[in-house]
């Protein structure tokens, strides 16, 4: 089949060269990174309106979700594939939506779910995937052992650039104040799946009174204002609050190295790195620790994000906070190991480190289970299944 890949921001190229991989023809389109929540895009739409006029396709396929593109396709009733890796992505809160062309696959369930509640037609639920036909040849030798071999490790942003850092100084007590309770309430507790906050709607008036970029940034979308500004606001404060408290826990009895391009001055006795590249020492940090620590956004509510898939794929072993679709994408304890509280976190953390044959035990199982089931090529044949058996 013939593909059009549209890339958007901050995506990997991991799509198109596994449609590739499989036998399939991919024309990508990197002139131009589309954002899904900047309307400024569009200008660069020509790009995507000529190569549908100059070739044939069977599809249109990118990670996200773009609007104007989705409505591309629905002019030229060519089928519009896009793979959702974010939870919530505000763009799919759009009319464009309930285009026919879309075939929209989502990674966490309880998102899925959402949406099908509201009637989008060709939504569906895929978990992600590693790709595994790269990581295999990826090549590592003596000198990386000893220079990413740690204990633990975490890669990955502390969020600490977030709107209820920048606004709280000027938030009064009775805005403050709920806020603060769902935070509290949360912080550190994976129990139970943690629906988006809601904000009460007196925080919601005073927010938008104090200013409209909320407004105009919501303004083409149509999630109801209360979910988004609870999103915005709290999500990624529990976030940074979470990776800061399981990480200052963890290195009061661990050593534990964090790679990130976050700043803060509430880490403590960490081993601190800069980022790494994606393509070139991720994996190398994945496979030399020996527990590579996950703790997901609070905004995926259900799904497994990435980072498992890609520790896995690179047989490192997984130490992340209980994610309830874990109970149908691994076997907590065989190829994953999960905590719900900071107590298990270290519990875990202690006794997988002095358990060398479990956790590569547990590694192993990990790695075999994303490449029998997790391939990038699995999926996409899934999907491919799922759209040929539609009709425009």
């Amino acid at each position: 089949m013939n593909f059009l890949f549209v890339l958007t921001k901050e995506a990997v190229f991991d799509l198109p060269l596994s449609l590739e991989h499989m036998g399939h023809t991919v024309t990508v389109l990197d002139q131009y990174s589309f954002d899904p929540v900047n309307f400024d895009g569009i200008n660069y739409l020509s790009l995507v309106e000529n190569a549908l006029n100059q070739h044939d396709y069977n599809y249109v396929i990118s990670y996200l979700y773009i609007t104007f593109i989705s409505d591309l396709c629905e002019k030229y009733q060519i089928p519009y594939i896009t793979w959702i890796y974010d939870s919530p992505l505000i763009s799919l809160f759009h009319e464009s939506v309930f285009n026919s062309v879309n075939r929209i696959f989502i990674f966490d369930h309880a998102f899925y779910e959402r949406m099908v509640q509201i009637s989008i037609p060709h939504v569906y639920y895929m978990p992600l995937a590693a790709h595994t036909e790269r990581v295999n040849r990826f090549v590592m030798c003596e000198e990386d052992s000893v220079n990413y071999s740690c204990d633990i490790s975490f890669v990955g942003s502390l969020y600490e650039n977030n709107s209820y850092n920048e606004l709280t100084h000027k938030l009064p007590p009775e805005i403050l104040v709920p806020m603060n309770h769902y935070l509290l309430h949360n912080l550190c507790n994976w129990n139970e799946v943690r629906n988006w906050p809601v904000l009460p709607d007196n925080c919601c008036r005073y927010l938008t009174s104090i200013t409209d970029s909320y407004s105009q940034a919501m303004k083409p979308f149509e999630m109801p204002p209360a979910m988004y500004l609870g999103i915005l606001f709290l999500c990624r404060k529990l976030g940074e609050m979470e990776r800061i408290t399981c990480l200052n826990t963890l290195a009061e009895q661990f050593s534990v190295d964090l790679y990130t391009g976050s700043k803060s001055d509430q880490i403590g006795h960490l081993n601190l790195h800069p980022s790494v590249n994606y393509y070139t020492e991720l994996g190398r940090v994945y496979h030399f620790s020996k527990i590579n620590l996950n703790i997901t956004l609070p905004s995926i509510e259900t799904g497994a994000p990435l980072r498992i898939f890609d520790i896995m794929s690179y047989g490192g072993f997984v130490l992340s906070n209980y994610q309830k679709d874990f109970d149908t994408l691994f076997t907590p304890g065989k190829d994953i190991a999960v905590f719900h509280d900071l107590e298990e976190l270290k519990e875990q953390a202690a006794y997988y480190l002095s358990h060398e044959e479990e956790r590569m035990a547990v590694a192993a199982r990990g790695y075999q289970t994303v490449n029998r089931l997790y391939t990038y090529e699995h999926q996409l044949q899934k999907m491919l299944d799922i759209c040929e058996a539609i009709s425009i």
